[in-house]
């Protein structure tokens, strides 16, 4: 009778772990499917999604400026690519989903990323590095970057539950806002 219980206590337990799992997997097919791929604002086109399970993509390089000071705990990743210029003209534009288990552990990624020592002066005299902007109905945070020549990049980050979304757009900022609103987060 004692063996039946600690079977069956042990098919429990491993229920309840295959459960676990399938819920995280279904979480992380969540945020493959939040990256736009379809009705870009006009210019972009998807390049390229990365995953963990893409060949010779390592993810934890891909996400470095999100560790720091702050633990971030487990973490799943998913990067769309985007282009918005011919080819060889223009840089990448990016759109970063970092699920996390829980928000507090997103407000730390995201603390980590603005901690950067990069971002600690202005891109050019007289610019704030950091400002804010709505997007799909969050506060986020409008991120100037210095791009090709003596122009910005304008990048936006916020949280969404458990979910940081890092929009690296273009030089033109109502550009960048449109990819950013495309997330639907």
């Amino acid at each position: 009778m004692i063996m039946k219980s600690k079977n069956i206590v042990c098919i429990l337990f491993i229920s309840i772990a295959l459960l676990s799992v399938s819920a995280y997997a279904a979480e992380n097919a969540t945020a493959s499917l939040s990256l736009p791929t379809k009705n870009l604002p006009g210019g972009f086109k998807l390049l390229a999604v990365q995953t963990a399970t893409s060949e010779g993509v390592n993810m934890t390089e891909e996400i470095q400026d999100f560790f720091g000071a702050k633990d971030i705990g487990p973490w799943n990743a998913t990067k769309g690519i985007y282009v918005w210029a011919p080819l060889g003209q223009g840089y990448d534009s990016k759109i970063t989903l970092l699920m996390l288990s829980d928000e507090e552990h997103a407000k730390a990624a995201i603390s980590n990323y603005m901690s950067q020592s990069k971002y600690q002066l202005p891109p050019y005299r007289g610019i704030d590095r950091f400002s804010s902007a709505i997007i799909n109905g969050h506060n986020t945070t409008e991120v100037r970057d210095t791009a090709r020549g003596d122009s910005l990049r304008f990048l936006y980050l916020w949280n969404s539950g458990n979910t940081v979304v890092l929009v690296e757009g273009n030089d033109t900022k109502s550009k960048s806002m449109e990819l950013a609103s495309a997330t639907g987060l």
